[in-house]
């Protein structure tokens, strides 16, 4: 009788749990080599999600790539930094744009499109995930109050940090959490005539690690906070008070607020036909809280090597892909933990440095377009003693 409760079941090769950004994208990577995939998402789409809503340069550049109707969703281009130390103004202008602003919820809308279609790629949304058996390779979800039993040979977690889904799959690779928050509302009298050209980004004494920022799109602004900090619930409750009083911004509106999984390299982030990718292993920026590059490049690498495994039976895949990806981002990871560091430890040096000092705020548009990493200390190096020199180095993307 209990086997009555259940629509048929279906075998699909790959399972996504998860239709963000690291989800859809892996999809789309996948879908055109003969598998069958089923991405499975807990939210309806098209889905509010709490986001500043910037992609970076290098982000945005993966998405141009493979499709060039991604500038339909971009709300604005900024190339231009408006950077506060608590009262002091700095601007920065760069050569070329740097974040491309857009809303969260469009861009998992955009991908989870490019992704699905009704030969390979199959999509349920709203749909409540039940159990994992990973002895038998059988998910069960409940959609619109039916019960769904399906096989797999691969399952891939790409949930953000719902950590209940990281416990059915017994791997939960996190040290701890940053945690942001988001704003979406007018711009403000005081931000009103910076809006055209500036991003801003703010610290307060008051508050070391913390830091402020208000991205601006065709109509509104998002504002937030952004700290990988432990735990510091009551400064942040502060700190946002005074940002929105120093920026006059609405009041009424509350911001909501979102953790960002940060990986414990010791711990691992897929086993056997289980992988882990973009949040979901805590591959994300600790430095500026950037998720989306990381759950493009994790995604990169898990379609490669998934492709492999159906063309090898011998193929070890949580060996492989976990390799990959500590050849790929780690030691980029380790080294945004020591700017992290920095920052935490000596927060107006670091803030005035990669701001007020013209040599250190090239570097940081560098990490945002991607022409240079963190981990690349020699090509820093090189590129700091050039213009100490007075000569520009030539663009080049490492």
């Amino acid at each position: 009788m209990k086997d009555r409760l259940f629509c048929v079941m279906r075998k699909y090769d790959v399972i996504i749990i998860g239709a963000g950004p690291a989800g859809s994208y892996l999809a789309y990577k996948l879908k055109n080599h003969g598998i069958s995939i089923l991405l499975l998402e807990k939210k309806a789409f098209p889905r509010y999600k709490a986001c500043a809503g910037g992609l970076s340069k290098k982000a945005y550049d993966i998405l141009f790539s493979e499709n060039e109707n991604i500038e339909n969703i971009v709300e604005k281009k900024v190339k231009n930094g408006l950077f506060v130390r608590d009262k002091k103004f700095t601007f920065r202008e760069s050569e070329e744009d740097l974040i491309y602003m857009i809303y969260r919820s469009k861009l998992d809308h955009f991908l989870m499109n490019m992704a699905v279609d009704n030969n390979t790629v199959y999509f349920k949304d709203n749909v409540s995930i039940q159990k994992i058996n990973q002895k038998d390779n059988i998910i069960i979800y409940v959609e619109k109050n039916k019960k769904h039993k399906v096989s797999y040979n691969i399952v891939v977690g790409a949930w953000g940090s719902n950590i209940r889904l990281n416990k059915l799959v017994d791997l939960t690779p996190f040290g701890r959490f940053a945690v942001s928050s988001s704003w979406e509302g007018p711009i403000g009298p005081k931000f009103s005539k910076y809006f055209d050209e500036y991003a801003a980004c703010q610290i307060l004494r008051k508050y070391p690690g913390i830091v402020g920022y208000i991205f601006p799109k065709s109509e509104l602004v998002t504002a937030g906070l952004f700290t990988s900090l432990y735990s510091i619930p009551l400064n942040l409750k502060n700190m946002w008070k005074e940002f929105i009083e120093f920026w006059r911004l609405d009041v009424t509106i509350k911001p909501r607020y979102a953790t960002i999984p940060i990986r414990d390299f010791k711990k691992p982030i897929a086993k056997e036909n289980i992988l882990l990718v973009g949040d979901a292993a805590g591959l994300a920026d600790p430095f500026t809280g950037e998720g989306i590059y990381y759950a493009f490049v994790s995604s990169i690498i898990a379609s490669k090597n998934i492709l492999r495994f159906f063309k090898n039976e011998n193929y070890n895949l949580a060996y492989a892909y976990t390799e990959d990806i500590n050849l790929k981002l780690s030691d980029i990871q380790k080294w945004a933990m020591i700017y992290e560091f920095l920052f935490h430890h000596l927060p107006n040096i670091s803030f005035w440095f990669g701001s007020e000092c013209f040599l250190g705020n090239e570097i940081l548009n560098s990490f945002l377009t991607g022409e240079m990493k963190y981990n690349e200390v020699s090509k820093i190096i090189k590129y700091s003693v050039n213009r100490i020199l007075g000569k520009t180095p030539k663009k080049q993307v490492f």
